[in-house]
C-alpha cells in the first residue's frame, strides 16, 4: 500500500510540476491568498467550477497535492484503461447520477487520514447565472455533507478564466489570457444542518467574488 501512494505521489508531482511550467507559458497566471494555505491537511477545499481544465490548473498551484471528486465516466474511459491512471492522479469516482455516500465516506476517510481534499461544490461545472459568479448562486449539498462529517477546517477558492483553456486560440505565448486563483481564510462550519452549512460554505466563497472582479488581471 505504501508502495502504491509512493508511486502515486511521484506520478501527481510530475505532471504538478510540468503543468506548472505549461500554464505560465501560454497563459497570466494570478494567484492570490497563498498565504491562507495550511502547510498540510486535514483541509477541505471547497471552489466553483467553470470547465474541465479546473482540476489540473487548480491541482499545479496549490502548494500540496490534493485528492479530488471526479465524475465516474473518467474512470471508464477506454473500458476501464484510465482507472489506474485517474487513482494515481488522487481521484475519487463519484455518482452524479444519485447521492452517492460511497464517495462521501471515501472523501471523510481521506480527510480523517490527514489529506487535503478539493470538492468543486456547484456539483458540476456551471456558468450560467447559478453558478458562484453569476447572479443568482445555489451550490449542492455535498460539500456541506462531507464538513459535517469530517469536522475538518474548509479552506474556500474561487477561479476564473478557464473557459479560454477550451479554445486552441488562447493558449498564446504573447497574447496570454488570464487565469486567476483567490484564497480565502480558512474557517470552520457551525452547526449540523447540511443547508446552514451550505451557506455557509457559499457566503465565504461570494466573499471572495468582489476580490477576484478587483484583482483579475485586464
Amino acid at each position: 500500500m505504501k508502495i502504491r501512494q509512493c508511486l502515486s505521489d511521484v506520478v501527481y508531482w510530475s505532471f504538478q510540476r510540468g503543468l506548472f511550467v505549461i500554464f505560465h507559458l501560454f497563459f497570466r497566471v494570478r494567484v492570490t491568498g497563498l498565504e491562507h494555505c495550511p502547510r498540510a491537511g486535514p483541509l477541505l477545499v471547497v471552489s466553483n467550477h467553470l470547465s474541465e481544465w479546473d482540476p489540473p490548473f487548480v491541482g499545479t498551484f496549490l502548494p500540496w497535492q490534493v485528492h479530488w471528486l471526479a465524475k465516474v465516466e473518467l474512470f471508464q474511459l477506454l473500458d476501464g484503461w484510465m482507472n489506474g491512471f485517474f487513482r494515481m492522479l488522487h481521484c475519487v469516482p463519484v455518482d452524479r447520477s444519485k447521492a452517492d455516500f460511497a464517495a462521501i465516506k471515501s472523501v471523510v476517510r481521506l480527510l480523517k487520514d490527514k489529506r487535503p481534499v478539493l470538492v468543486f461544490a456547484e456539483g458540476g461545472v456551471r456558468t450560467d447565472h447559478g453558478s458562484l459568479l453569476g447572479s443568482a448562486p445555489e451550490l449542492k449539498e455535498g460539500a456541506a455533507s462531507m464538513a459535517i462529517m469530517s469536522q475538518a477546517p474548509i479552506l474556500p477558492i474561487l477561479l476564473n478564466g478557464t473557459i479560454a483553456a477550451y479554445h486552441l486560440k488562447h493558449w498564446h505565448l504573447f497574447r496570454k489570457r488570464p487565469l486567476e486563483i483567490v484564497i480565502g481564510p480558512v474557517f470552520q462550519i457551525e452547526g449540523r444542518e447540511r443547508d446552514e452549512v451550505t451557506r455557509q460554505i457559499q457566503a465565504r466563497m461570494l466573499e471572495l467574488k468582489s476580490k477576484l472582479e478587483q484583482q483579475t488581471p485586464q
